[in-house]
């Protein structure tokens, strides 16, 4: 049964790191584990606390299935943005991300949020992410070309959490 914990453990740290590996997605750009797991880290260094980056943790039964990572943007009064959702190949397209980002999505709200922004790579392998990012009500508003790589545009959704 999927359950969304909001309390982060240093064991839960390898386990993200399994799941980020797993997905075949970091492939190209290996150092983009190692920048997901320094807010990880952060995150399990600060407690979880909402003022830094805060992670949500999916866990079915007793395994960690998926997380989500996000903050509030330095020097607005309402925005955040969702750095990392990352859920485990063998469980996607259950409603684990969805459910990540439902809850994320109320926290934000509590904490006084009213946008909530991310970035992703526009290239053919995000088509699946940029079609779940846009099913749970998050809208295109920028397209960066050739930021990630030659090639590998960068998308910037938003989603107005009021």
């Amino acid at each position: 049964m999927l359950s969304i914990r909001k309390d982060i453990h240093s064991e839960d740290a390898g386990k993200i790191r399994g799941i980020l590996s797993g997905t075949g997605f970091f492939d190209e750009a290996p150092d983009e584990i190692d920048v997901a797991m320094e807010l990880v880290h952060s995150a399990i260094d600060d407690g979880n606390d909402a003022e830094n980056y805060r992670i949500l943790i999916a866990e079915d039964g007793s395994e960690v299935v998926g997380y989500i990572c996000y903050a509030h943007v330095p020097c607005t009064l309402s925005t955040y943005e969702m750095y990392w959702i990352c859920v485990d190949k063998r469980t996607q397209g259950k409603g684990v991300g969805r459910a990540l980002v439902d809850e994320a999505l109320g926290e934000v709200r509590g904490l006084g949020g009213v946008k909530i922004i991310l970035y992703t790579a526009g290239r053919e392998q995000y088509l699946p992410t940029q079609r779940f990012y846009a099913s749970c009500g998050f809208a295109l508003e920028a397209r960066l070309k050739n930021y990630y790589s030659p090639g590998d545009d960068c998308l910037i959704y938003s989603m107005d959490v009021i």
